[in-house]
Order: structure tokens, then sequence, then C-alpha cells
């Protein structure tokens, strides 16, 4: 299956009208994709109207505070895991929010990380962290064990997702490849990044890379720096892994939603039309100008290259039932105040605003389940805490 180019601007040719009711449009193309595009006056058309509750909150640890919410993630009984991703420990606590106990810590022993920075949950409610520093992955059993650890055969980063481990036997990953610093051994030739999903078995840590996403960054010249580089507050790729054997990814500078198999099949596109995205404001400026104080050369390059308009999807995850929840960023709503909600043949669900009593730092980790989503949040004076959201329906 030939890879598909995530810079794509236009729906595929050949679309032939299925449906359409009310600011909702349904096509299928020649190949058989589904393509459905939406308006947010289409929102709960399908079911009753969702709206989010805070129904807990976590600081930390008894007696202390999380340093950094690096990862989230539930097991069966609704236990929630922490990765704090500065003390290297997972903290675990039962639905009520009692704290359970404290896994791992820094070191290089086993059940110890250097560097860990997913978690996923996997058969038998048993606990996989990936330590991208040491190479490996550690797996603890239900009640916080240590099991075993395989080598990871994968460089670069890692983060966890709900449908990591998949029902099949496999841990799901990414690989990133840039071919032009490949070719040329140029180290600022990254113009073109292949995203590899890779299926790890968890029972001998074996790889089976699959077909690639094709994403293609904004670049500008940097003349203080001599050489092209990416530019600040550029698209990116967003891409989760579904749980039925399928993954969703979009290129955040268009609302755009793409459902691919494993093995390459585009099934599905969806769009919400009528989403535009927000200005780059002077906001944006003070912020890199605090990144790049002291460097006045490479903060005028920096400006200099700044896209008129901001990427309009912040996040993108699942929840294991057929949910993809998408945050956005636009001209109505500000980053972190709704989330958006699709089903799994592309349907656009609705929009939920999230509590303004909750200041979402969703870049660092969330979580959904079916009844409720995590996330890393922070209070006024940016210490960070863990929100669940309940559902209501």
């Amino acid at each position: 299956m030939t890879p598909v180019p995530v810079r794509q601007g236009r729906m595929l040719a050949g679309a032939v009208l299925t449906a359409a009711m009310g600011a909702c449009a349904l096509a299928e193309d020649e190949g058989g994709t589904r393509i459905v595009e939406s308006t947010l006056a289409s929102s709960w058309q399908s079911t009753g109207e969702w709206t989010l509750e805070e129904d807990l909150r976590l600081s930390g640890p008894p007696g202390g505070y999380f340093g950094i919410v690096g990862a989230l993630t539930t097991d069966s009984r609704d236990n929630i895991f922490v990765l704090d991703g500065m003390a290297q420990q997972i903290h675990v606590f039962a639905p009520d929010g009692a704290h359970l106990r404290t896994v791992g810590g820094k070191g290089e022993g086993p059940g110890e990380f250097r560097m860990a920075t997913a978690l996923a949950i996997g058969p038998g409610d048993s606990l996989w962290v990936t330590d991208p520093m040491t190479r490996r992955y550690s797996v603890f059993g239900p009640n916080g064990g240590f099991a075993r650890g395989l080598t990871r055969g994968i460089n670069g980063e890692a983060s966890g997702q709900r449908c990591s481990l998949t029902v099949d036997g496999s841990y799901l990953e990414w690989a990133t490849r840039f071919p032009n610093e490949e070719r040329t051994g140029d180290l600022s030739d990254i113009d073109l990044l292949h995203f590899h999903p890779v299926r790890v078995s968890i029972r001998d840590g074996g790889q089976d890379t699959l077909p690639r996403l094709v994403f293609t960054p904004e670049m500008a010249d940097m003349p203080s720096m001599g050489m092209r580089r990416p530019v600040w507050i550029a698209p990116a790729l967003r891409r989760a892994f579904g749980c039925s054997g399928s993954l969703w990814f979009a290129q955040s500078g268009e609302y755009r939603l793409y459902k691919r198999t494993l093995e390459g099949d585009t099934t599905v596109i969806t769009s919400l039309v009528d989403a535009r995205p927000a200005d780059v404001n002077e906001a944006d400026r003070d912020e890199i100008r605090r990144v790049f104080d002291g460097r006045p050369d490479v903060l005028a390059d920096q400006l200099r290259a700044l896209p008129e308009k901001k990427p309009i999807i912040e996040s993108m995850f699942v929840d294991g039932a057929g949910h993809v929840y998408v945050i956005p960023e636009t001209e109505r709503a500000e980053p972190g105040t709704a989330i958006d909600v699709f089903g799994e043949d592309g349907t656009f669900v609705g929009r939920m605003p999230v509590p303004e009593t909750v200041t979402l730092t969703y870049e660092w980790a969330a979580h959904a389940t079916p009844d409720y989503l995590l996330f890393a949040a922070a209070d006024d004076a940016g210490t960070p805490y863990v929100t669940r959201l309940r559902i209501r329906r």
C-alpha cells in the first residue's frame, strides 16, 4: 500500500454523495473510503448532549506533590496510574483517590527507570512502562511487583496510548525516521519525516514494522543557525492507535482526521468544515521571546518565520470504545476549553466544554475511558495535579 501523505488538502476525488442530514454530509469514494463532513451545528444530533464534571483531583502522593505528570493510565478496576516524570515513580490511586502504592524509582536495576515516559495496561492488569533511555520495557504485576523486562529495539521518544497493548498480544509504538538525513548524512536535512507503526511482541520483544505515515514539517531558513529549521507554532502530525487494528492521524494545521488500518488502507476521512484556526497573536510572540531570551539573532529568525495561523488540532486520543477525542484551538475555542467527540465511523458526535475550574496541561498527559477522561492540569500557581472529568450523558 502506498503511504498516504498527510498534507492532503482536499477530499479524495470521485466521491459520490450518499446521504446528507442537517449539517452533516456523508460520502464514499471509489475505493470505499467513508468521507464525513460536519459542522458544529450537528453536535448531539445522534445522541443526547454530553457534559464534563470534575469528580476527582489528585495533587500527589501522601505528604507530597507531583513534580511533572508525565503519563496516565487506568486498569480494569479503574485504579489510576500517574507517572511522575521528575521522581521517576508511578503512583497508583484507587477510584476514590486513596493512594495505594508507589512503583519504580530512579535507577538502572530491575523495576527502576532513568527516563520512563509511557504507561500502558496489558493482560491481567499488568503494567507496562517504557523507558527510552535504558531502552527497555518493564512489566509489573497487578499488585505492583516487578515481573520482567524486555529490550526496546526502537530509538527515540515513547508515549503510551489507550490502545498501545492490543488484544492479539502486541505492543504498538511509533518509530520516527528522517529519510533525507539518512540519505545525505546532513543532520539539518529533516524536512521529511516517516512515522512507522511498530508492532512489538509482548512475549519475546520481536518487532514488525508496518506501513508508514509521511509528514512534511514547515521549515524556514534560519541565517543565525546557518540552516533550515522547523518553524515555531507550526503544524504537527497528531496520531493515536485505535483498539480495533486501526490508527487515527491528522495534520494539525487543518481539521481533518484520517482513520487507517495498520496495513495501510484509509477507511474514514472526517472533517469539521466550519472550524477556523486562531490567529498567531502577541501572546504567542511573547512566549517565543521568553524561549529565545538572550539569543537575539535566533529570536529574529523565529519571529520572521511565524505563520499567520495556529495549528487547529492540539491533541487527539481514543477511549477504547470507538470514540476519538480532539482538543481544538480555533477562533471559537481557546486551547483546553473544549473537547470534540467523533465516532469510530467518523461521525461528529459533539463538543463538550471543559469546566472553567480546570486548567488542562494536556500536552503532558491525557487518558480516556468510556466513562471519564484523565488529564494533567495545573493550578494558578503552576502546581501540577491530575483531574478526572466524568462524562455525564
